[in-house]
């Protein structure tokens, strides 16, 4: 949901943490570390890269987890943590071909795709794991109505989508949001847009579950269609319309996004907003698993585990304002103003998250009658 198709960021080390790395090769590797976690070290090392294909992670965030992960396992300077970043269909996709042809180019799928990950489980598609921190997350994950399949699929984040706008731009500054009923008012005519369901799984389990929540999703892009909106599908640029004025309005767009342009150019604070929907917010828990046959399957299984770390979940907290579901976490106070209180928040998920994939097809035929 991030960079154009394709976009592949090679996140390594750089020179000038090179001798930093070397230093501390032994501190990297410290008594906190896990017996899982040091078993893997020394293959990891020898594998010497590892591949991630996900919709969400920023080049920041690639970054950070890069010199995170490279310095706390030591596991030295020419170590590459590869962040591979398309839309939610599109990993999937790009996954589900490699394995049926059995060539694998990435070693971690992290994505909120239930469904998919339920039937690649089936099929023996993932290594198995053996991690020591997934247990402090699973209790949360479990009680949030969110998928997993231990030992082969994780949750470690989830996010959902808000209400984003910004109110200097022109008719914006009394405009707030707290219900879907606000979203779709004659004032808004020319200031919208329509997230593309067509392209992204976690847009059309949103949907599906409004309407089983009782929801007339159908009624509603009626009325959005009514104030002339721009389709996307990509949060990013849609974030940039938002930014820019050239479309003040988005209704499903993420406050990690808002977080991010916050941090680069800290005067957008004054002028950027972030609503939720007393209809309720849908949490969307994205999966991971190494893939068997992956080229990197150690290094992979410790990705996975740094993951689920509390140091991991920290920088993906930090960078991207998403949700852990770790037993007791405190996100960092950065991120945390971008963070709702789940507790004061009516969630939403699905009854039945891998049955739901039976009624993609209908919704997204809805929306495409609709919208174009």
């Amino acid at each position: 949901m991030s960079r154009p198709s394709g976009t592949r960021c090679f996140l390594v080390a750089g020179v000038a943490l090179a001798s930093a790395l070397f230093a501390s090769g032994a501190a990297g590797q410290a008594a906190d570390l896990t017996p899982q976690e040091r078993a893997l070290i020394a293959a990891a090392k020898k594998e010497g890269e590892v591949t991630i294909l996900n919709p969400l992670f920023s080049d920041e965030t690639g970054q950070r987890l890069s010199e995170g992960f490279v310095k706390r396992y030591g596991l030295g300077p020419d170590f590459k943590v590869n962040n591979l970043r398309k839309g939610t269909g599109q990993t999937v996709a790009q996954v589900r071909q490699e394995i049926k042809a059995g060539r694998f180019t990435v070693d971690i799928l992290l994505v909120s795709a239930p469904a998919f990950f339920d039937e690649a489980a089936k099929r023996d598609a993932f290594e198995k794991l053996d991690s020591a921190h997934w247990k402090n997350h699973e209790a949360l994950a479990r009680k949030a109505g969110q998928y997993f399949n231990y030992p082969y699929v994780v949750v470690p984040l989830a996010y959902t989508f808000q209400p984003v706008w910004n109110i200097s731009c022109p008719g914006m500054a009394n405009f707030k949001v707290d219900s879907y009923a606000d979203t779709i008012g004659p004032a808004l005519k020319g200031k919208t847009i329509a997230s593309d369901i067509t392209k992204s799984i976690t847009y059309t389990n949103t949907a599906l579950s409004l309407m089983e929540a009782g929801f007339d999703m159908k009624s509603f892009w009626g009325k959005l269609k009514a104030t002339e909106p721009i389709v996307e599908f990509r949060t990013e640029p849609k974030m940039q319309m938002v930014v820019s004025c050239e479309r003040p309005f988005d209704m499903w767009n993420l406050s990690g996004r808002v977080y991010q342009n916050v941090l680069k150019k800290p005067e957008l604070a004054n002028v950027l907003r972030v609503g939720y929907y007393k209809e309720g917010q849908v949490m969307l828990g994205n999966q991971a698993g190494v893939l068997k046959g992956a080229p990197h399957p150690n290094a992979g299984r410790l990705l996975v585990e740094f993951l689920l770390s509390k140091e991991g979940t920290d920088i993906v907290v930090e960078t991207e304002a998403t949700y852990s579901f770790m037993q007791g976490y405190t996100p960092p106070a950065k991120a945390k103003p971008y963070l709702l209180d789940l507790s004061q928040h009516k969630l939403l998920g699905l009854k039945d998250w891998v049955a739901a994939d039976d009624r993609v097809k209908s919704v997204r035929d809805d929306w495409i009658t609709t919208f174009k």
